[in-house]
């Protein structure tokens, strides 16, 4: 390598640092780009809104844990099978031993409660039930008019797969992610006779059919629900982007799959008029939305921490610094949060404090641009961060949310989405049911089977 010229005057020098600094500062500048884009190749979902499928690798577990074991876990309450009822057996085997007589010569007496006992359940042999309703004719000998009995109204709605097939099937295409083919071949290999996909096509539709007044009425009840938990993720239709949008409240979730992922769907669901809390991402249809409404918002906490965790690879120690004092604000927050959880009445104003600190936490930027756009946003809506801190029927996150749509995004992956209005129907008020079955704990095969009864006899008690 060359070495510094010699004999420069003192112009010449000075002219040299000037253009050796300038070079450290270019030298500078494209160091830090290039440590930012490769943060931004780095992201995943502990650091970005990225969903944990796009992760490309596993993040390394925490030192000292060795690899988990297989089966239950140290501290795993234990759940066992409550055995048969008399009443729930269909088939019953009794075994003696191979001599009713002991080698001592004694007789052997029955002792019930040291019986072996072991229960199964299976499949019959022929699981399907097969019926045949028969409208008879009968013709006058006299004038030869002909006169023939009527099926009954249910029976015709009901067609070829019986209401508790149809719900079994609607069951397994969404909860199970079981695709037309694998219905089809799982009803002729299984249950021994053949179905075709557009049975099952005809099948779905009544499915749909049967639960429209319910979801009808469950997006009706949106309007009027205090908190609503609301996220969205992309949905393929026809090969055209659609997006699937949830709404969760207390005990009851709804979908609404739709064209456009704009404060327009949230108009339409919603209504104009708004008088409860959404809890939400920091997406700009919410925001437009909540601006024409003037209503409350509680923005999603772990999607902000996201944002934080990624300028902890910021190649500035002083952005870095920031990043770190948030973060450790933000866990005394969860920390204090989670506390209170646990004794719903202590008082809150602890929380309230660690909030304030977060928010200070959050205002004391340094100049660095994305560092600015965090205090900025928080500067802005600091409020809408802090919602819950001061109402214990908020949550500070959007996990009730984001935990709703993951079967949602599974069944996307498999499915590849829908094909026509019709489809696109069904799945987003299959899924209402589903999980809306899930939060209030009870059968969602039993809601799907009573909707349909419902459905093909209206005389029927609804579900």
């Amino acid at each position: 390598m060359d070495g510094p010229p010699v004999n420069l005057t003192p112009e010449a020098l000075l002219a040299r640092i000037s253009e050796l600094e300038a070079e450290i500062g270019r030298l500078r500048a494209e160091n830090e780009r290039l440590t930012l884009e490769l943060a931004a190749a780095r992201k995943d979902s502990s650091n970005s809104s990225k969903p944990p499928s796009s992760d490309i690798v596993k993040p390394p577990s925490a030192g000292g844990q060795g690899k988990r074991r297989i089966g239950g876990q140290p501290g795993h309450t234990p759940h066992f099978r409550q055995p048969f009822a008399p009443d729930q057996i269909d088939e019953s085997y009794v075994f003696d031993p191979p001599s009713m007589s002991c080698t001592c010569g004694g007789e052997l007496t029955p002792c019930p409660l040291e019986d072996h006992v072991q229960q199964q359940i299976d499949l019959p042999e022929q699981p399907l039930v097969h019926r045949e309703y028969r409208a008879r004719s009968y013709r006058c000998s006299s004038c030869g008019i002909r006169r023939r009995g009527k099926l009954p109204r249910p029976v015709r709605r009901e067609g070829y797969i019986g209401n508790r097939l149809a719900a079994g099937l609607s069951f397994l295409n969404v909860k199970a992610h079981a695709s037309y083919s694998a219905l089809a071949d799982l009803v002729e290999n299984v249950f021994g006779e053949p179905v075709s996909r557009g049975q099952i096509a005809k099948t779905f539709r009544r499915m749909s059919a049967a639960l429209e007044t319910p979801y009808q009425e469950a997006l009706e009840r949106l309007r009027s629900e205090p908190v609503r938990h609301i996220d969205e993720t992309g949905h393929r239709e026809g090969g055209k982007r659609h997006w699937t949008w949830v709404f969760r409240g207390n005990d009851f979730t709804v979908f609404h799959i739709d064209k456009t992922r704009s404060a327009e769907v949230l108009k339409a669901i919603l209504g104009p008029d708004f008088d409860g809390t959404i809890n939400c991402g920091y997406l700009s249809s919410y925001r437009k939305y909540l601006k024409g409404t003037g209503g409350p918002a509680q923005f999603c906490l772990a999607h902000f921490i996201r944002d934080i965790r990624f300028l902890k690879e910021h190649p500035q120690p002083e952005t870095k610094r920031y990043a770190e004092r948030s973060l450790k604000a933000v866990r005394q927050v969860f920390e204090i949060y989670h506390r209170l959880r646990a004794n719903p009445g202590h008082d809150r104003l602890e929380l309230v404090e660690a909030g304030e600190k977060l928010r200070q936490a959050m205002l004391d930027a340094p100049p660095e641009r994305k560092a600015q756009n965090l205090a900025q946003r928080f500067r802005d809506n600091g409020d809408s961060y802090l919602r819950f801190s001061h109402h214990p029927e908020i949550e500070p996150t959007n996990n009730r949310a984001e935990q709703a749509i993951r079967p949602v995004v599974i069944n996307r992956t498999v499915s590849q989405g829908t094909r026509s209005p019709v489809g696109r129907n069904y799945k987003a008020r299959m899924w209402t049911a589903i999980a809306t079955c899930a939060q209030r704990g009870v059968s969602a095969f039993k809601y799907l089977l009573d909707a349909l009864k419902l459905h093909t006899n209206p005389a029927t008690e609804p579900p």
